[in-house]
């Protein structure tokens, strides 16, 4: 709210006052008050232009400065009031700064007129890439040349929406739109729409107050939940506050109605003719009076116009007795010329409270409407009108908003309070009525009175019933977990007003409707049947003399059309318990008149006509290759291979068959029982013809495949470019191709490209006493530089790139080279580092050179803030934190001062004044910081290290982690406030199994007497 008053007041100063700078400052005098807000500030001419300049508004620029104010968001009534107000006099007469001569019209810049859409305007992580659809309804009454929306990211970027364009209405009153696609890296939060519109003279930024909502992956809600999460559900009223007609704004001119109480600073036009003529202006001064030449001064401040025009009637008779002669001899006529602006104040439920200046004229309703309305928690029923502290006036703004007047009508005066109290009571009422919403209700209004501002019942409504969901009042709940009630009235006698039915903040009324006669309860008592499908007229038929039978309904319906499928229809049944039974139907004996077929029909029955496509799925044949519409193509009976390739698209232009191979094309059919695939190769020059397998019949899944003109060529002759360029790859050769052609195939260059030269290499064809298969050939693009090493990276211009791309249409490549172009050494693009937590401008900052220090980051970021806890401050690199004493990297130290790298990461905590005790203690949790002291004392504060503790482990708010040794005679280290200590327990030591002697020696005894045993045998076997 503050910086809101501090760029009104700049608004002031740059519309009312220029500022001016250096020696002009001395000379040009400040207007009084201007000067009077300046020391009530306590700031000095210097001082505004700076705080003015961080707000980015040129007091030098009255139009850039309401500008400004429009994009920082200032209501534009407020900006339209603030304009009015500084103009001196003698521009009144002109057209106002950022607004025409006739405020009831259109404006001269951009405004909004309705609400944007966005579609959708909720996202998953997990669909992105995105693309999303943007509208912006806009008028003005100047024409309307550009219309760039976009939006703000929830990273503080810009993303602009492309493809823009008038998508309906007129450059003065349309809907210009566009798209915007969300990258798959975008992270998840909230993106802000807003809308940058030009006329010839003026630009503005909108804010739409539309938002995009990127929700992380697996997070976005399902579309009944984000449904049930905003109750659909209207409040009455509030949407006719959602746009600020122009004819609110404030006007210094009449007319005024005769009950326009003049004031101060008015002026009046009195006219005099007959035996005396004369017109004078007067103006109203400070204590309210006027005066008329020749004949005085008279008080008319305070008075109503009609009375004034009376007093001075008589006050002038006493000069010119003429006007009260009988039959008169001299008119008067009294007119109000100019008047001035009310000041008032509008407080309490609304979005914007303060004071106003508002048209002399202005009633409650305009004051409202001028300042965007209540919010949806303040009251359209109880708005009240305060004058020298009383309240003079109610006003309730359904007389306006129902009926289109109010008796209560009150005209605004100066200092006067407009006071919005919070909405009263509140009652739902849904279902089959007009108009469905939240209604507020006074004490003594009931439900006739709700249902007479929902617009009264639809025509299907049911009046034997209505329903109140109610919340039970305090003390009135015998459960005060059971606080709701459903409460059954009469419709018809509610209606009637033979009951009456009191309504109570948080009522739900429900008015119930009538069922739809297709409903199968209804369907049996109503005297109609349906038929559908596959006839003339499908639809519903009075059951009757004329309709008994099912050939009757078909012959009353036109007959069946050409595709009916006659072997069968379905006819549904309602039976007795309501559920539907099937009978089938066959149609050509029922036409017949067959009596088993021609079935009598019943109330509610419904006869369906199947068509024979119906009957029958879609099937398909493909076609893929070289053809300009690949894809699949509905089957049609006796379709040809022919039929197909000409369905695919170009291969009746003579150029496109140039790129395609005609000596050959591949049928791919599938057996019957779908068990192989086999190939029929077929010419296609002679099925294009209508010759050779053209007239061929097609089978359902068929394909047909269609191979380039390359597959002919024994030698592809191409070239290759790599490194960097947008689309590196292979690209056809052809005869005299230049490497400015390869360049502009592959899209040109990369911006970090070497301009300086590029590398070709060359087979060769013939191979010397050296073995050499290439050769390389640097080729200069640019002229000046003598050593790419020794070059520079500088930002490229046009007409750079068109000097390089003319030096490259002097080089012939031939069939294979290949294009290396290299990426400049120098050249870097700008990296970040984010600066979180307690500093003055957190957020991202550019590394401005490859060994910047933490301390300058810092700084760069306005220092730390005294809530800040430098001690704590951590730097993350890769998720993984690098331990840094941050307040002695600030203070000079070398080692802690690091240089950071790109995406580091640098979060200032607040203070925790908590020491964070965990593991093996009787009382884990956060003990209160005590500066100086050390481990033992917190150990103590958690009640003691438990007996099976195996160590203790200091982590301080650094991050530094150091082992700590305790007992006697040990010294603990001190602890940094919003350290942790963690106390780490003995691990469980596992019981040995005993050793069974026993069982060791007959093991063992076994493996001596094998292995003796193999011992023998050998000796054995080579004796």
């Amino acid at each position: 709210m503050l910086i809101r008053i501090s760029i009104a007041f700049f608004l002031v100063c740059a519309v009312g006052w220029a500022f001016p700078s250096g020696a002009v400052a001395q000379q040009q005098p400040v207007p009084e008050a201007i000067q009077r807000e300046l020391d009530r500030r306590n700031m000095t001419v210097q001082e505004a232009r700076m705080r003015a300049q961080q707000l980015g508004i040129d007091l030098n620029n009255p139009q850039q400065a309401i500008r400004r104010a429009r994009e920082l968001g200032i209501p534009e009534s407020q900006i339209q009031a603030i304009i009015q107000a500084v103009q001196p006099e003698d521009l009144q007469e002109q057209p106002q700064l950022g607004t025409t001569r006739d405020t009831s019209k259109v404006p001269a810049y951009p405004v909004l007129a309705g609400t944007p859409e966005i579609t959708p305007d909720s996202i998953g992580k997990g669909q992105l890439p995105r693309q999303i659809d943007v509208s912006v309804p806009l008028r003005s009454s100047a024409l309307i040349s550009t219309v760039r929306p976009f939006f703000l990211t929830a990273g503080g970027d810009t993303s602009a929406v492309e493809n823009r364009m008038r998508r309906s209405g007129s450059v003065l009153d349309g809907v210009w739109g566009g798209t915007v696609t969300v990258p798959r890296d975008s992270s998840a939060g909230t993106w802000t729409l807003f809308v940058e519109a030009s006329t010839m003279d003026t630009t503005v930024t909108l804010s739409t107050g539309r938002t995009l909502t990127i929700f992380p992956k697996g997070q976005l809600p399902k579309q009944d939940s984000l449904a049930a999460g905003r109750d659909s559900l209207e409040y009455f009223g509030y949407d006719a506050f959602n746009t600020i007609p122009q004819a609110f704004l404030p006007s210094s001119r009449g007319p005024v109605d005769p009950g326009y109480v003049v004031g101060p600073s008015d002026e009046l036009r009195l006219t005099v003719w007959g035996g005396a003529e004369f017109q004078y202006e007067l103006m109203v001064d400070d204590q309210g009076r006027v005066t008329v030449p020749n004949v005085g001064q008279f008080t008319v401040a305070g008075r109503r116009l009609e009375d004034l025009r009376r007093e001075m009637k008589m006050w002038l008779s006493r000069s010119y007795a003429g006007l009260t002669s009988d039959p008169p001899s001299v008119f008067m006529d009294l007119t109000v010329t100019r008047v001035q602006p009310v000041k008032a104040f509008v407080l309490g439920e609304v979005a914007q409270p303060g004071g106003y200046t508002l048209s002399a004229s202005s009633t409650v309703f305009n004051a409202l409407y001028s300042v965007g309305g209540p919010k949806r928690s303040g009251s359209l029923r109880n708005i009240k009108v305060i004058r020298e502290g009383e309240v003079i006036a109610t006003v309730d703004l359904y007389d306006y908003l129902l009926e289109g007047y109010s008796t209560a009508n009150v005209t605004l005066q100066n200092n006067d309070y407009v006071f919005v109290p919070p909405r009263g009571e509140t009652v739902a009422i849904t279902g089959s009525v007009e108009r469905p919403a939240y209604y507020e209700l006074s004490e003594e209004e009931t439900f006739r009175d709700l249902l007479d501002y929902s617009g009264g019942l639809e025509a299907e409504a049911y009046v034997k019933r209505f329903t109140v969901n109610r919340i039970v009042p305090y003390d009135e709940r015998e459960d005060p977990s059971v606080a709701r009630e459903v409460v059954d009235y009469d419709l018809q006698a509610a209606r009637e007003g033979r009951i009456d039915v009191p309504m109570s903040d948080g009522d739900r009324v429900r008015v119930y409707s009538i069922r739809e006669a297709d409903d199968r309860v209804i369907a049996t008592r109503i005297d109609a049947v349906k038929v559908s499908g596959a006839v003339f007229q499908p639809g519903r038929y009075e059951l009757g003399t004329d309709v008994r039978t099912v050939r009757d309904l078909v012959e009353n319906a036109d007959g069946l059309t050409g595709d009916a499928y006659l072997d069968r229809a379905s006819l549904v049944r309602v039976q007795d318990n309501l559920k539907s039974s099937v009978q089938s139907v066959n149609l050509a004996e029922a036409m017949e008149d067959v009596p088993t077929e021609n079935i009598v029909l019943q109330p509610g029955d419904s006869l369906h006509v199947a068509s024979i496509r119906e009957m029958e799925s879609d099937r398909f044949v493909r076609i893929s290759g070289q053809v300009r519409k690949p894809g699949d193509y509905v089957y049609r009976d006796d379709m040809t291979i022919r039929d197909l390739l000409f369905l695919g698209g170009g291969l009746a232009d003579d150029e496109y068959l140039k790129e395609v191979f005609l000596g050959r094309a591949d049928l791919y059919r599938v057996s019957d029982d779908g068990s192989e695939e086999r190939v029929i190769p077929f010419h296609l020059g002679d099925a294009l013809e209508g010759e050779g397998l053209g007239a061929m019949d097609l089978k359902p899944e068929d394909e047909i495949r269609i191979y380039p003109a390359r597959v002919t060529r024994l030698e592809d002759r191409f070239v290759q470019i790599e490194g960097a360029i947008k689309e590196p790859g292979e690209y056809p050769y052809r005869d005299n191709l230049t490497l400015k052609d390869v360049i502009l195939q592959a899209n040109g260059f990369e911006e970090g490209a070497s301009l300086h030269e590029v590398e070709v290499t060359r087979m060769v064809r013939v191979k010397d006493e050296t073995g050499e298969r290439a050769r390389t050939i640097r080729i200069p693009l640019t002229r000046s530089a003598s050593s790419v090493d020794d070059a520079e990276f500088e930002v490229r211009t046009q007409a750079d790139t068109a000097q390089v791309l003319r030096h490259a249409s002097e080089f012939e490549l031939q069939h294979r080279d290949r294009v290396f172009v290299r990426t400049d050494p120098s050249f870097q693009p700008q990296e970040t580092v984010m600066v979180r937590g307690e500093v003055r401008y957190p957020g991202e900052y550019t590394l401005l050179r490859d060994n910047e220090r933490l301390s300058n980051i810092l700084k760069r970021a306005g220092g730390v803030l005294s809530t800040g806890y430098l001690s704590g401050g951590r730097l993350i690199r890769g998720n993984e934190q690098v331990i840094v004493e941050m307040d002695d990297a600030i203070n000079g130290d070398a080692d802690d001062d690091v240089i950071l790298q790109p995406d580091d990461e640098i979060v200032l905590p607040p203070r925790p004044n908590t020491i964070t005790i965990r593991g093996n203690v009787a009382n884990e949790g956060l003990v209160r910081f005590e500066p100086g002291r050390r481990v033992e004392y917190y150990l103590e504060r958690a009640g003691g290290l438990r007996d099976d503790t195996e160590a203790v482990f200091l982590t301080q708010a650094s991050g530094a982690t150091f082992r700590v040794r305790t007992g006697w005679f040990r010294r603990t280290p001190q602890v940094d406030d919003g350290a942790i200590i963690r106390v780490v327990k003995e691990p469980e030591k596992k019981e040995k199994e005993p050793i069974d002697i026993g069982n060791t020696i007959r093991d063992v005894t076994g493996i001596l007497s094998s292995a003796l045993t193999i011992i023998v045998l050998a000796s054995r076997a080579f004796d």
